[in-house]
């Protein structure tokens, strides 16, 4: 098991929380009247279960954004948590023993893992119990509800979840100034394209993403659009992340910042 060592708690807005794990990825807790739901589990290399027992007594529920490794490995610590039947090959796969054991060992992960981890343990942990979750499920917390709301693209069975209390929308890896479409389980640019035009119909004003606790206006949606839009190949190069893959990055200037695209040729 994993020894208690304390993420960065931040308090976004009342009874919602971002807790960051030092592997540079984020996860979010709602905090209702009678439950609590947690979006995403990090690496779970530390006591992410302590770190939502500090914050609230009340019973948890997981949900998970997508099935990548950063994002449901530690969700074992909770028993699991609910899913997209789309992505739950996905995340056993990601939360296996191989997957695992090459987090460990990677060159820039690795020097991020605490030197107390039982490695051993956590190779073997697994995913825990997987349930299945579609969007329009709503999870009623007490005082505030998060609905699951479809984000496909960046894998299949991407979802996000909608408070319409706090007009907030967690979207992890799905939204994003870079999103990567270049994985072997994305989606194709055009199913990409319309799931960021359904997403500017829904109902908030601030979006929150994987890697980032920053508040970022559904605005900035529109242009991921826009840029996804313009990619030219041309203009591309090849993305240094898992070169195996062969992805490109086709990026534009916007406001003085970088918003681009990471995709692969034969998803255009």
């Amino acid at each position: 098991m994993t020894q208690a060592t304390p993420y960065t708690v931040r308090k976004l807005h009342n009874s919602v929380y971002s807790l960051y794990e030092q592997t540079d990825v984020f996860c979010y807790l709602l905090v209702g009247e009678k439950s609590a739901l947690l979006y995403d589990t990090t690496f779970g290399v530390f006591d992410l279960a302590a770190e939502v027992r500090a914050i609230t007594p009340l019973p948890v529920e997981v949900v998970l954004s997508h099935g990548h490794y950063d994002h449901v490995n530690g969700a074992y610590q909770l028993g699991g948590g609910y899913i997209h039947p789309a992505d739950e090959v996905l995340c056993y796969k990601h939360a296996g023993r191989t997957c695992r054991r090459w987090s460990l060992d990677d060159d820039y992960f690795s020097t991020l893992i605490p030197p107390e981890l039982d490695r051993e343990a956590y190779i073997h942990a697994g995913a825990g119990k997987l349930t299945h979750v579609l969007p329009g499920h709503t999870f009623d917390l007490g005082g505030m509800t998060a609905e699951v709301v479809a984000l496909e693209g960046h894998t299949a069975g991407s979802i996000g979840l909608l408070i319409p209390r706090h007009r907030i929308l967690l979207a992890s890896d799905a939204l994003g100034p870079h999103p990567w479409l270049f994985l072997r389980e994305s989606l194709p640019l055009p199913q990409y394209l319309s799931m960021l035009q359904r997403v500017q119909t829904l109902p908030f004003d601030t979006f929150y993403i994987g890697h980032s606790d920053q508040p970022r206006p559904r605005a900035e949606i529109a242009l991921y659009e826009k840029v996804a839009r313009n990619i030219d190949p041309a203009r591309a190069t090849p993305y240094p992340r898992l070169p195996e893959l062969g992805g490109f990055i086709y990026e534009e200037e916007h406001n003085g910042e970088s918003v681009g695209i990471v995709y692969h040729p034969d998803k255009l």
